[in-house]
């Protein structure tokens, strides 16, 4: 049924109006159509009693009240939506008691992947029938599966699936190694690099270079001296340790002894190499010479015994004692050591240093109100209002008319109709200023409304009310300047 309103005429009893039985069908119209889509023709079916946040309407066998969504009656499809955390919270799915956590294909029967109730590890089934069914290893790189034609795990990498080794491959399956070489090994043969085909391929153990066969073989490949270096030849080569200058040599069994024929040489020796500082360094040039330590301004340094004991002659107790302190707004850094650094209070704000504590006090009060007050910020301060406060943000559509924000008001509208309750404080923040002072008027181009108004019609105006006005009442808001900004206030 559309929306009917009683006419009350233009003015009390004109005769214009509704009559009292027409007024009471309308009336009864209204109650019908509530009853019906609020309720069962009989009783109303919603109640509605001290709902708080995120409540919805719940049907409890008897009437819609208010409640908590906290459970389920169907699935829940969010179609193209995303389950979103806020303020960076965990999403926490937490199935009862020993419950699963599962995760299906569409209506693929069971679940592939699941979190399990029992012991909470993470199992699924990754099980391929055919290498051709794994997907695009470029698209899903690092990913594990198994293919159950090959019996054997792949991973995604490179754009390839590539195999995984188990117990049950043999060497010949890696790529560097050919076992197919001259009908594939014999027994006793080893596997040798051959350069020329990359790989390692069954061989005999033995050769003219590089080894050995047999009960016989090569016991050195190089040995290298200060000058010059020998290489094995043959398998029974030969290598000859001679003593030099002043140097024997004797081999007993397994021993080489290597003696010292002549006298010892000069003991003398350069004890460093090179010294260095934070400024400048030294080295060593003759076998006797010296370095010495020496002190600096208010540094004395003493060698005894192998020892050496630097001393710190006159130490420096002076220092800065901060590098840089900042506020909200600033900042100071210490230009001396004995710079300092004072802490005042601001507004309603005192500070008081004893010792080494510092005691930051607040000192402002809140205005004076009474029981049910509210406070309510009016442009620079808190001031209490003793009614309920909705609060406007008044723009402008040029010198169209004016716009309103909040309080229920329709957005990009100009000049709407703006309904009051008596005992309620209206909020009026013209942000135009003084482009488009905002009065309250009894009428159009009338006299102000003064009775519950303060503040400024180019800032931040409040309005309370009057319960003395009757309902229906109207007065008007009008830019002083531009007449054509005017809209209707309604008492209801």
């Amino acid at each position: 049924m559309a929306k009917q309103n009683l006419n009350v005429g233009s003015s009390a009893n004109d005769g214009t109006g509704d009559t009292l039985r027409d007024g009471a069908i309308k009336l009864n119209s209204v109650i019908d159509e509530l009853y019906t889509n609020l309720g069962n023709d009989t009783n109303l079916q919603v109640n509605i009693g001290a709902p708080v946040n995120d409540q919805v309407l719940r049907w409890t066998g008897t009437a819609f009240t208010e409640a908590h969504l906290d459970s389920l009656s169907a699935d829940l499809n969010v179609k193209a939506y995303k389950i979103i955390s806020e303020n960076n919270e965990n999403i926490v799915i937490e199935p009862n008691g020993t419950g699963d956590l599962q995760f299906k294909a569409g209506s693929q029967g069971a679940a592939k992947v699941y979190i399990d109730g029992q012991d909470g590890y993470l199992k699924y089934e990754a099980a391929y029938p055919l290498l051709t069914d794994l997907p695009d290893a470029a698209a899903h790189h690092g990913m594990f599966a198994h293919v159950h034609d090959t019996g054997k795990g792949y991973f995604a990498h490179g754009g390839n699936w590539i195999s995984l080794l188990d117990a049950n491959d043999g060497i010949s399956i890696l790529t560097d190694v050919d076992t197919t070489v001259n009908g594939g090994p014999s027994d006793g043969q080893v596997l040798k690099w051959n350069d020329t085909s990359s790989k390692w391929e069954p061989a005999n153990d033995e050769s003219a270079t590089g080894g050995g066969g047999g009960t016989t073989q090569n016991l050195f490949e190089t040995f290298t001296g200060d000058t010059g270096t020998t290489t094995a030849s043959a398998a029974n080569d030969t290598f000859n340790i001679v003593g030099g200058t002043n140097i024997s040599t004797a081999l007993v069994g397994d021993t080489l002894t290597i003696t010292m024929t002549g006298a010892l040489g000069d003991p003398d020796q350069n004890l460093f190499e090179t010294f260095g500082a934070d400024n400048g360094s030294t080295t060593a040039t003759v076998t006797t010479d010296s370095l010495n330590f020496l002190g600096g301004s208010g540094i004395s340094t003493n060698l005894n015994a192998g020892a050496i004991t630097i001393t710190n002659d006159s130490p420096n107790i002076v220092q800065n004692v901060l590098q840089s302190v900042s506020g909200d707004s600033g900042s100071y850094t210490a230009v001396a050591a004995n710079s300092g650094i004072t802490i005042a209070g601001g507004t309603g704000i005192t500070t008081a240093v004893s010792a080494n504590t510092l005691t930051i006090t607040n000192t402002a009060s809140f205005p004076s109100a009474n029981e049910n007050d509210n406070l309510v910020y009016d442009g620079s301060q808190f001031i209490a209002t003793e009614s309920p406060t909705i609060s406007f943000r008044i723009t402008s559509d040029l010198s169209n008319g004016y716009r309103f924000d909040g309080g229920g008001a329709p957005s990009n509208t100009n000049n709407p109709t703006i309904y009051v309750y008596r005992g309620f404080t209206y909020r009026f923040n013209n942000t135009t200023g003084g482009g488009h002072p905002f009065a309250l008027r009894q009428s159009n181009g009338g006299s102000a409304v003064t009775d519950g108004v303060s503040g400024s019609q180019s800032g931040i105006q409040f309005w309370t009310v009057p319960q003395t006005l009757s309902a229906g009442t109207t007065y008007v808001y009008q830019c002083t300047i531009h007449g054509g900004m005017v809209g209707n206030l309604v008492v209801v």
